[in-house]
């Protein structure tokens, strides 16, 4: 796979053609930044929905977290 289908894969669309004109080594960079920061995000949510429901009985926390991320 190329760097640029890698990029396209982790952004879920294809970036803009100024992008895909990057050098082969930008895009291999950009795709592990992107991946990283997607990465930490859903961390970071999962630790803030996490944190949410502490206080909500056990047997409705399924739904409350399906309620909060959808």
């Amino acid at each position: 796979m190329t760097s640029d289908a890698d990029l396209t894969a982790v952004l879920g669309a294809a970036p803009p053609a100024a992008i895909g004109a990057l050098p082969a080594e930008t895009l291999a960079r950009l795709t592990e930044q992107i991946s990283a920061a997607k990465e930490h995000v859903h961390g970071e949510m999962d630790a803030s929905v996490q944190k949410a429901i502490a206080g909500v009985p056990f047997a409705v926390r399924g739904i409350v977290r399906k309620a909060l991320l959808g």
